[in-house]
Parts: C-alpha cells; sequence; structure tokens
C-alpha cells in the first residue's frame, strides 16, 4: 500500500490527489516493499519555473521537465511500517507540451509521468542500461492498461 502526500502548488486543479492515487494503486504491485511495509511517497505539482529551477540546481539542466525524482532509499525503521521513498515533482505544463508531441492525451501522459516517477523511485532506471531501460518501460506499459488509468 503506498501512502500519498500531494501538494498542487499550481493554478490547475485538473489532476488532483485521487487521480495519483489511483495511478499508485496500479503501481504498487511492481514495487517490491519488505513484508509488512506500506509506502509513503510525496508528490508535488510546480510550475515551469519552479520546476527549471529544480532542475538547475539539482541535476545541472537548464530547462524544465516533465517530472523529477528524489528518492529516499532506506531501510525500514523498526517498528514504523511505512518506508519512505522519495518525492516527485511534476510539471503540468511540461506534461501537456509532451502529450501535444507524443500525440497522447494529456491524462495519459500524466499517468505515464507519475507511474514513471514511481518507478525511479522504487529503483528502476532507464539511464543504467539499454536491459534496464527496456525493463523499466514493459513495466510501465504493463501498469498503464490497468484499467480506469
Amino acid at each position: 500500500m503506498i501512502d500519498l502526500v500531494f501538494h498542487n502548488r499550481t493554478k490547475s486543479r485538473v489532476y488532483g490527489r485521487d487521480f495519483f492515487v489511483r495511478v499508485y494503486r496500479a503501481t504498487e504491485r511492481y514495487i517490491r516493499l519488505p513484508k509488512g511495509h506500506r509506502a509513503e511517497v510525496g508528490i508535488t505539482l510546480i510550475g515551469p519555473m519552479a520546476m527549471r529551477t529544480l532542475n538547475r540546481t539539482r541535476r545541472k539542466v537548464d530547462g524544465a521537465t516533465d517530472v523529477l525524482s528524489f528518492p529516499l532509499h532506506m531501510k525500514p525503521i523498526s517498528g514504523y511500517t511505512a518506508l519512505l521513498l522519495g518525492d516527485l515533482f511534476i510539471c503540468p505544463d511540461a506534461v501537456r507540451r509532451h502529450a501535444a508531441q507524443s500525440d497522447r492525451s494529456v491524462r495519459s501522459q500524466m499517468a505515464w509521468t507519475a507511474v514513471h516517477g514511481l518507478l525511479h523511485l522504487a529503483g528502476y532506471d532507464h539511464e543504467k542500461s539499454v536491459a534496464a531501460a527496456r525493463k523499466m518501460f514493459a513495466l510501465e506499459q504493463k501498469i498503464l492498461k490497468t484499467p480506469g488509468l
């Protein structure tokens, strides 16, 4: 089970906590958690200027992107059942732009963005190798076929 902390720092109210809860419910069975533990994830929607600043500060890339993942990779704390996976920062403006470029609906692009970010928090990394990329992208497609996404 994933506990979700959601903040929207944009004027857009199209995607709320319930949307991301549905996306993560579809994803959670593919995340390897120790038995008896659940995951906590933070999601913050931010504007393009904030995303550009965050991307420049953290990745040394001067531009807005759709999602940035900041995994914590913490070991379970004795007596505490939640694992803090980390935080996602998503820029809805960049998601809309990518949707137009890839000929997807904005909703499906937002779902892909959230799944992609969560898989990064869970330790998947498409930049490691071609095999790791194939594995992560195949898993994304499998999750996105979940009814209701």
